[in-house]
């Protein structure tokens, strides 16, 4: 997956010429300093110019050289003190999803590190903020802008950039702290031979081309692909729902799409035991079988039938993918289309983020506090690969920041594409939540 710094140079040119004769005249030329991030360095003090004998005049006897006056001492710059400034705070990490998910149980793990990694050992408290377009809202306006409240969210949200419900803040506004996992999704479908039909255990999405939007995988319980996504995912046009139902219509595959008001991780495992969907696009479920139901894919309860991108998904504890990329199947020109939609929105997973306005050096200290503690704690590296089901890939501020802004401008490019799509996709399938 996927610093930069301002380096400043310091000059001094002191340079004297004396004529010794009768009489001596010269001048300093001292060039003016630039300062530095850490200390205001001293301005030399001229020498003194000898003035000139008037015609016939005696010089007279030399006297002793005056002792220079010391040239002051260079006064410091204050440097912000991480430590002294955090010790004694107390900072809550926000998550944008409701408790029990694999946003929120990471989240939660993460937290119980952090304060030994953070200057100062402030308490570190995690909280829940579901209501996305509303946590987004209060942390880009009334999140107090000194680094103790910091948010926690499965994606990066560029749509809520374009939307007056919050209020066209950018993302790119927000300061980028890290991300901790790969962000490459996948198709599951459970239980697929009981829901599909017979030997779709052993098959992919694109195995079930042709049939139709309308039509049947030809058996099973449910004989089509049924998914899920949150209202307000639904009513925002989350590119990852649009991405799905393109990919099902090109494939021509029956499907259905429903809208709850919950769909988190916890969600659609209780779903999925109800019958009332079969499939989920998204990665954590994916990594985290193999230590949270280890008998699933050994057993073929989970089936993976496609990778989702932006990249190629990769193999857990326990298995290689079943399928390969979604990609691999689709028209040029569809692959084109998808990628746009889905790729800016996807290219990091479980992000960290400050309000815009915080401090830089509020932000450099916590995001090297973040970059530390992913890298050199191997406790926490341990237990969060354990609910994560994937050893953390941390990606950087001075990587995360810059794939922010690019996507951004990618996102951005893409609009039009997306707001097409996304009105006749809401248009067709979820008409009652068009406002």
């Amino acid at each position: 997956m996927r610093s930069r710094w301002l380096n400043w140079s310091i000059g001094l040119m002191v340079g004297s010429t004396f004529l010794l004769v009768l009489a001596a005249c010269g001048a300093d030329a001292t060039a003016t300093p630039r300062p530095t991030a850490t200390a205001v360095p001293a301005t030399a003090t001229p020498e003194p110019t000898a003035t000139p004998l008037p015609p016939g005049a005696t010089a007279p006897p030399p006297t002793a050289t005056p002792t220079a006056a010391p040239e002051p001492t260079a006064t410091p710059i204050p440097s912000f003190d991480a430590a002294a400034y955090f010790k004694g705070k107390t900072i809550r990490l926000v998550a944008n999803s409701s408790p029990g998910g694999g946003t929120d149980t990471q989240g939660r793990v993460m937290a119980s590190f952090l304060s030994k990694w953070i200057p100062g050992t402030p308490r570190v408290v995690f909280t829940n903020s579901p209501n996305k377009p509303l946590a987004y809202v209060f942390s880009g306006t009334r999140a107090p802008k000194d680094g103790t409240y910091i948010s926690w969210t499965s994606t990066p949200q560029f749509e809520n950039g374009y939307n007056a419900d919050t209020q066209f803040i950018k993302q790119s506004s927000f300061n980028f702290l890290g991300a901790t996992i790969d962000s490459t999704r996948s198709w599951m479908t459970y239980k697929a031979e009981e829901n599909l039909g017979p030997g779709a255990g052993d098959k992919c999405l694109w195995d079930f081309a042709g049939l139709g939007v309308e039509g049947s995988t030809g058996g099973g319980k449910h004989g089509e692909f049924l998914q899920a996504d949150e209202i307000s995912d639904v009513r925002d046009g989350d590119v990852t729902l649009i991405g799905n139902i393109l990919v099902m219509e090109w494939l021509d595959v029956p499907f259905r799409y429903f809208a709850f008001d919950q769909v988190d991780t916890n969600a659609v495992r209780l779903f999925w035991a109800q019958g009332v969907i079969n499939s989920t696009t998204r990665s954590s479920i994916w990594y985290r079988f193999p230590f949270e139901n280890p008998t699933w894919i050994p057993e073929g309860i989970i089936r993976v039938m496609a990778g989702m991108g932006p990249g190629q998904l990769g193999a857990n504890a326990q298995s290689e993918p079943h399928c390969e990329d979604i990609r691999l199947h689709l028209k040029a020109d569809e692959v084109e289309t998808y990628n746009q939609i889905t790729g800016p929105a996807n290219y990091a997973s479980k992000t960290l983020w400050l309000p815009p306005g915080t401090p830089e050096d509020i932000v450099n200290a916590l995001a090297a506090a973040f970059e530390r503690a992913f890298t050199e704690d191997t406790e926490l590296i341990s237990k969060y690969g354990a609910v994560a089901g994937e050893i953390p890939n941390f990606t950087p501020r001075s990587v995360g920041q810059r794939l922010t802004d690019e996507n951004e401008v990618l996102f951005e490019a893409s609009r039009q594409l997306i707001a097409d799509e996304t009105a006749r996709i809401l248009q067709k399938y979820f008409p009652q939540y068009i406002q």
